[in-house]
């Protein structure tokens, strides 16, 4: 074979290597291209999504820290929407905002309408129930029915069960266990997630002032009667330092509150009052539990009250709060025709 021959022959091989190379090339990218408009056909027609605003009523609960993903399988799980994937696809072409909360949806609604309710921080449902210090179980049973559509009955029936709460044995009912404060809770929490609730954070109450489990009923039982008596927060210290010198002298501690306390709310009888185990007129010592649920101050109050000697105490003026202390019952006498002099003046006051 001669120069020019062979020289033709390596050209044309090379000729027939670019073309392969090229081809290839070629091939590559219609490859790329097809993977492309397959991906985005899969995603067209598997992305079913439900059709109308949907029916009926469903409630879903975001949590704080649920990212996209998370909400996607809750709304699927649902039945709001029609799969995970199409509406996690709209999250993340969207980047939407998410509000922890419980929300109203439907079933059956399209992606881009489950979206819109749950970005929507005006949708956000939440039940708030505020109880205020002193008040007793049946008016903190009444402001969770009034708040929440749960009936008196179906409160009352869950309180019933103190071992669920983890409430100490011996303890005659729910009352006092249930912190008074301001609470948020989800639209599906139960009654039990809402007593309970309550019931911990008056554990939590307790194991900040240090007061041991075994001492808890009676520490909430002595709040309880000091958080009915008290009116300012200087002289809850000073209430307690009164029950704890009429207990160690065996003097009955003689509470107007204790008298006519009932857990069913109802109104005693004269002679009811008279048999009732927590009048602390007719018995030594402590009743046999809370008659009231103690805030934070008096809850301090029955840990670490005040240093003195009185016995007695009277509040003066029912306006002001203003009390006075002794420790003889001939000045207590004395305060009390100050008492009666401020109720002759202020008629109406009982009346408010």
């Amino acid at each position: 074979m001669g120069r020019r021959s062979a020289e033709k022959s390596s050209r044309g091989l090379l000729y027939v290597l670019i073309g392969l190379v090229s081809i290839g090339a070629l091939a590559a990218t219609l490859i790329v291209v097809n993977i492309d408009l397959i991906r985005e056909k899969y995603f067209e027609y598997t992305s079913v999504d439900f059709e109308g605003p949907g029916f009926g009523e469903v409630i879903v609960r975001i949590d704080e820290g649920d990212d996209g993903l998370v909400i996607a399988e809750k709304l699927f799980e649902a039945g709001v929407v029609s799969q995970v994937e199409g509406l996690y696809r709209l999250m993340l072409q969207t980047n939407p905002t998410f509000y922890p909360g419980s929300f109203v949806l439907k079933s059956q609604m399209s992606f881009a309408g489950a979206l819109e309710v749950i970005t929507d921080p005006n949708n956000v449902k939440i039940y708030e129930i505020a109880i205020p210090e002193g008040y007793r179980a049946v008016q903190i049973f009444d402001v969770i029915a009034k708040v929440t559509g749960y009936s008196i009955d179906e409160i009352t029936l869950e309180a019933e069960d103190l071992v669920q709460f983890g409430i100490p044995e011996g303890a005659p009912s729910i009352e006092g266990y249930l912190f008074p404060a301001t609470y948020t809770f989800f639209l599906e929490d139960t009654v039990e997630d809402i007593l309970g609730t309550m019931v911990e954070r008056m554990k939590q109450e307790l194991e900040r002032y240090n007061v041991a489990e075994a001492d808890w009923h009676r520490v909430l039982t002595l709040a309880s009667i000091t958080q009915r008596e008290a009116k300012l927060s200087p002289d809850f210290y000073k209430v307690t330092r009164v029950f704890y010198n009429r207990i160690e002298r065996g003097m009955p501690l003689q509470t107007d509150p204790t008298k006519t306390y009932n857990y069913d709310g109802l109104e005693l009888s004269k002679q009811q009052q008279d048999s009732n185990s927590f009048n602390t007129y007719v018995i030594n010592g402590l009743p046999p539990g809370p008659i009231s649920s103690p805030g934070s101050v008096a809850i301090d109050a029955a840990v670490n009250p005040a240093p003195g000697d009185w016995l007695y105490f009277v509040t003066i003026d029912l306006r002001s709060g203003e009390t006075m202390f002794t420790n003889t019952y001939s000045q207590h006498e004395q305060y009390v025709k100050v008492l009666r002099q401020w109720e002759k003046d202020n008629p109406d006051w009982y009346d408010n």
